[in-house]
């Protein structure tokens, strides 16, 4: 019986860690671009925004094979520093070892000056 009482703190322990990695990891940001930011992919800070014709998607730019965060474009292609991954300009995997597509983000456009300012949950 000792051997329970002895864990029951651990399991305290790690419920609060996860907790507070998931309130951490489910944060509001705010990313301010210039409303001329040209056509193309551009890489923020864990984010790969794409820009065609006025139209804007956000993904998270965290691979979905470990976690290494993709900051790189080789022809036209979102590249893993990692172990290789590619994905399309949508997210979508096109070689591995990734299998999942990135998560693209829902977000809101707000103008602020001559920016743009962007929010959105990572």
């Amino acid at each position: 019986m000792a051997g329970v009482a002895t864990l029951i703190p651990l399991a305290k322990i790690w419920h609060d860690s996860v907790e507070s990695k998931q309130a951490f990891s489910n944060r509001e940001r705010e990313l301010t671009i210039s409303q001329d930011l040209p056509d193309g992919v551009h890489f923020f800070e864990g984010i790969v925004l794409t820009k065609q014709n006025d139209k804007l998607k956000l993904f998270s730019a965290k691979c979905t094979h470990l976690g290494c965060y993709i900051d790189k474009l080789e022809n036209e292609q979102l590249v893993c520093p990692c172990h290789g991954s590619r994905y399309n300009l949508d997210g979508n995997p096109i070689l591995g070892p990734a299998v999942n597509s990135l998560r693209e983000l829902d977000f809101q456009l707000y103008e602020k000056n001559e920016n743009v300012s962007i929010r959105f949950i990572i």
